[in-house]
């Protein structure tokens, strides 16, 4: 097993906080590999439904998006991964009224604050790297069930 201290003579992190941008290039990059290589082999080889398809596509341009980003600006992943959770339970909500995913939905959105919350407490963020990360989660997960759902 690696140490911190080794990592930090490597150059490879300062922090296991990733507190600069340009650290969190590199494993963004690889999660973003890991999650195209999967939805490839989730909706080609195992062929799973349209909603899951979608949700995997969706999730998979949302890391690709958040990793470019990453390069020219330090955008609140955590944020973008709840919001996009938000996103997908209300675009379900919005296009199968009357369904039982309005109290799972309110959970994850209480959920969603005490993550952002967070964030900002730890000082891992400011404000509006967190606002830009719920914004563009939220945008591509609900628009992609309301519009391919």
């Amino acid at each position: 097993m690696i140490s911190i201290s080794v990592l930090r003579v490597s150059g490879s992190i300062s922090s296991l906080k990733m507190d600069k941008r340009e650290e969190r290039l590199i494993p963004f990059v690889f999660i973003t590999l890991f999650f195209v290589m999967t939805t490839y082999l989730f909706i080609i080889k195992v062929g799973v439904n349209d909603l899951v398809a979608v949700i995997f596509i969706s999730t998979t341009l949302l890391l690709v998006l958040l990793t470019l980003i990453t390069i020219v600006y330090k955008i609140s992943i955590h944020s973008a991964g709840m919001s996009g959770v938000v996103g997908y339970l209300l675009a379900l909500c919005w296009q199968y009224p009357g369904s039982e995913l309005i109290y799972p939905m309110l959970g994850v959105i209480m959920l969603s604050g005490v993550v952002m919350s967070a964030r900002l407490q730890l000082d891992a963020h400011q404000p509006k790297e967190i606002l830009a990360g719920f914004a563009l989660g939220f945008a591509i997960c609900f628009a992609a069930i309301y519009w391919f759902v």
